[in-house]
């Protein structure tokens, strides 16, 4: 599990088995989420982008735990990742699915040069980055989303009419939540589900709610 910059990261052949272990297909794109996850290692020592680097972490915390939500398909049209931060869930999901446009919207210039750096190397056609920050009362030109995944960017009370304009109709947003939130949220509650990660690492509640 080490670079050539000897920066450790989870290669390929770790991600494909602790996806299977959560029961998600690695569906070919192991190696593109072992490089996205080696680069991310690598600029974060310079640039704060995550608080794991440990490589199993990593694999688990960040990769698999953004595939869950796959749990969650069908995703049509458009999805937006608020507050996309290293990327994670919204590269992962825009390389498992080729046919839904997925958008990070993130506030940090640097972060969004790393976002722009991962969609060049990996060539990811249906991605795209924004950088911006999303105000009540502020419309952003980033058109209406079918979903808008967040993945603990801040409280679902904040979140839901900061980005509720961006919501096109009949669509939904999903919260990625810790374990044992129970934290009533705005909306109305679809499906609410919690999910077990891999090798002991922990719970992820993922709450889906539409207007």
């Amino acid at each position: 599990m080490s670079g050539e910059d000897g920066t450790l990261s989870p290669d390929a052949d770790f991600i494909e088995k602790v996806l299977e272990e959560a029961g998600i297909k690695s569906c070919g794109e192991a190696k593109r989420l072992a490089i996205h996850a080696a680069e991310m290692l690598r600029w974060n020592r310079s640039i704060r982008l995550t608080a794991i680097v440990d490589p199993m972490e990593v694999a688990i915390k960040h990769i698999v735990d953004s595939l869950t939500l796959l749990k969650f398909a069908p995703f049509p049209g458009k999805l937006l990742d608020f507050g996309s931060g290293a990327g994670y869930p919204g590269i992962p999901l825009a390389l498992y699915l080729p046919g839904t446009r997925v958008s990070l919207l993130e506030s940090s210039v640097k972060k969004c040069a790393f976002l722009s750096h991962i969609r060049k190397m990996l060539r990811i056609e249906n991605l795209s980055v924004v950088n911006a920050r999303a105000r009540i009362g502020e419309t952003l030109p980033i058109g209406k989303f079918d979903d808008i995944v967040t993945r603990a960017a801040a409280s679902p009370d904040i979140v839901f009419p900061l980005l509720s304009p961006y919501l096109a109709e009949g669509g939904r947003m999903l919260f990625m939540e810790g374990p044992g939130s129970e934290r009533e949220m705005p909306g109305t509650v679809v499906r609410r589900e919690r999910f077990t990660l891999p090798r002991g690492m922990g719970e992820r509640e993922i709450v889906e709610v539409v207007s």
